[in-house]
């Protein structure tokens, strides 16, 4: 794993000893990824990066992100090729043609024309093949020995091909958006480089000793065998490129380990959890990446799994998200597992299989991780079918929920199966001790036996639950908070948030948010029942009812208060807003782990009502920055709720203040970030 080697967009030339990936591989042994996002590998872990023709397609704008990609995977003194169209000599070709025309050369004309073709036609083309196409459909080929000997043995097989290939359709009849489409189709050159733009864009990159070299020459070793630019015969492949290396500066090797990440996204409960990790990990200097099977968006440190044989990955209609295949496919999966199960009771989340179309051993280079730290890995990564590269290897499995010691359920409510074994299960409607929660139970427990993993729980209750459980009682489990970034989630300038969304200064607003208010776990019906005994007290005057998570929220004809639905809040920014216009956090659920709505309420000076249930105590010290109800007391926490709403003004600024505090001492991201990176480091030296 000393030498490795990574071929971007590498087509259809590629060899088998290097790491080879593309927008859209069509060949076995070639992965795909959308690489004008990121490229989908940790810092500092290859020896050689390459990439010919590839920059020349990526906007102006995106050419720098992308070499600052290529500088960030190389190693410290790893060497960056890389070969563009080359626009100086594209140039000077063209001119050398409009001399040989006004001297009346042989041939001349065609040559020109081919020049003008090869110059123009790919940076302003607007439907696949162009100008270049209809160019090589012409019968016999103008100028043919010249323009073989302009792009070399690659055109030889284009231009066999292109007498069968359709007609180019007329661009005068392309609508807009058809146009706009192809554009950002990657076919298309969007920007031209000569030696001096180029070298300008590597130094800004970070790399050194940058320079123009001949296709025959590289400073990698033993280059020349893998055949990326010169054919077997010695001839270029592509003789009208501009060859150019650089090398990443030698650095000090990073003295912590080296960690990946896995988690099924890097949004909602867990995903934020595991992203925020990442984030505190990094910031204190420990080399960690994160790898999700679908991504809002780029965030560093953070990429889809690259898409093996088989896989795709998707772009979604936002235009932003990047959704590996096997997600959608799990989904689809589980649904038709649970459609097969039609006495299941109605108000429950999800219930999920272990198996997955991915595994990580095929993941390039995730050999060279030293811990690996799972987290929600439903849909992304199937441990169960990977026991042999994962058997011997440090494992850190941070739980979100009690899906990894059950047989498919991820809260068991009152079901105390998971403490011997699963069956009979009551989440499936099941009668039968063999069913499906029978059956993934045993498939983890076969697992778990082969593998070395340790557990981090969020909250002492979950802890708790997982030292109950048979498959983990013989497993160390830790306690470690989730960290929650307080430079985002902090104290605002209220009034301005109400106003804006129309609320009364002496308006007591509390508020409440769920992806779905019909699951039941999350306590909506007992909060419904609490906020109708306060009715009943004649306690609701004055009090709204702020929601957020779901686009419809609860009727409002059957609230016994006011209430305002914000609808889905999509960023970390939304959500402050959001805490910052509110009096009260209300957190009814049934069970729950370490809420991320608790710890950034609290953040922004929030208190909280709700119940005492799984890790909310472990935040909110009763009486103090909030009020807590044994759980499904309905009259404790109408009085919670009361009586937060009738703390005096300076009561409740001093249980904001407290709120505050609370997060900053116990649950930051850098008091998180260093109790794992201790714990990695105990878990590496306890194997030396």
């Amino acid at each position: 794993m000393d030498n490795l080697r990574l071929n971007l967009g590498c087509g259809g030339t590629h060899h088998p000893d290097w790491v080879n990936i593309d927008f859209a591989p069509r060949q076995p042994g070639v992965l795909g990824y959308d690489l004008g996002r990121e490229i989908p590998f940790p810092d500092d872990t290859f020896a050689t990066v390459y990439h010919s023709h590839l920059l020349e397609h990526l906007p102006k704008r995106a050419a720098l992100p992308f070499l600052r990609e290529c500088f960030r995977v190389l190693r410290p003194g790893g060497v960056l090729r890389l070969a563009v169209p080359d626009l100086e000599g594209i140039a000077r070709a063209y001119l050398t043609a409009v001399d040989a025309v006004a001297r009346g050369e042989a041939d001349a004309d065609a040559r020109h024309a081919w020049m003008v073709v090869e110059m123009v036609d790919q940076l302003a083309r607007h439907v696949s093949g162009g100008e270049m196409l209809a160019y090589w459909r012409q019968k016999p080929l103008p100028a043919q020995d010249f323009v073989l000997a302009r792009l070399g043995a690659e055109a030889r097989l284009a231009i066999a091909s292109a007498g069968s290939a359709p007609l180019p359709p007329d661009p005068a009849a392309a609508s807009a958006l058809e146009i706009g489409t192809f554009r950002r189709s990657g076919e298309c050159h969007l920007w031209m480089y000569d030696r001096f733009s180029l070298l300008r864009l590597l130094q800004e990159a970070g790399f050194v000793a940058a320079e123009p070299v001949a296709a025959s020459f590289s400073a990698i070793p033993d280059f020349g065998r893998f055949g990326l630019d010169v054919e077997p015969d010695g001839n270029t492949r592509k003789p009208d490129s501009l060859f150019m290396e650089a090398r990443k500066p030698d650095a000090p090797a990073v003295s912590g380990p080296r960690v990946v990440q896995v988690c099924m996204q890097h949004t909602g409960g867990a995903g934020s959890a595991a992203a925020r990790l990442q984030q505190g990990l990094s910031a204190i200097g420990v080399p960690s990446f994160l790898y999700v099977s679908s991504s809002a968006g780029h965030i560093p440190g953070v990429a889809v799994i690259p898409a093996a044989s088989g896989q795709t990955l998707l772009r979604e209609d936002d235009g932003r998200t990047l959704t590996h295949s096997q997600w959608p496919a799990f989904v689809q999966a589980n649904r038709a597992t649970l459609a097969r199960h039609t006495h299941r009771p109605p108000g429950l989340e999800l219930f999920s299989e272990s198996e997955t179309a991915a595994r990580l051993s095929d993941i390039p280079a995730m050999e060279l991780a030293q811990i690996i730290n799972l987290h929600w890995i439903g849909g992304t990564a199937d441990i169960c079918r990977d026991t042999a590269f994962l058997k011997g290897r440090p494992i850190v499995w941070t739980l979100h929920d009690m899906h990894p010691f059950t047989g498919g359920c991820h809260y068991a409510g009152s079901c105390r199966a998971f403490e011997q074994h699963c069956g009979n299960c009551p989440q499936l409607g099941s009668t039968d001790a063999n069913d499906l929660s029978r059956a993934q139970w045993v498939r983890k427990m076969t697992a778990y036996r082969e593998l070395d993993i340790t557990l981090v729980c969020p909250s002492r209750w979950l802890a708790g639950e997982a030292r109950k459980s048979r498959l983990f009682r013989k497993k160390p489990v830790h306690v470690i908070p989730n960290g929650v970034p307080t430079d985002v989630f902090r104290p605002l300038q209220r009034a301005p948030i109400r106003n804006h969304l129309g609320i009364g200064p002496d308006d007591f607003v509390m508020l409440f948010g769920a992806d779905a208010l019909t699951n039941r776990r999350k306590g909506f019906a007992e909060l419904r029942a609490a906020l109708e005994r306060l009715r009943a007290d004649n306690a609701v005057s004055g009090i709204l009812l702020l929601t957020f998570g779901s686009n419809t929220g609860p009727d409002p004809a059957s609230l016994p208060c006011r209430s305002l639905n914000l609808g889905r809040l999509s960023t970390p920014e939304e959500l402050a807003l959001a805490y910052n216009a509110a009096d009260c956090l209300l957190a009814p659920s049934l069970e729950d782990n370490l809420p991320n709505v608790v710890l950034e309420a609290m953040a922004c000076g929030l208190p909280v009502a709700g119940f005492a249930t799984g890790g909310v105590p472990d935040m909110v010290e009763d009486g103090r920055p909030g009020r807590l109800a044994p759980t499904g007391d309905i009259e404790a926490l109408a009085r919670c709720i009361a009586a937060l709403r009738d703390l005096s003004p300076q009561d409740r600024a001093l249980s904001r203040l407290h709120c505050r505090e609370t997060v900053l001492t116990r649950f930051s991201l850098p008091a998180q970030a260093r109790a794992y990176a201790d714990l990695y480091r105990q878990l590496l030296e306890a194997r030396r």
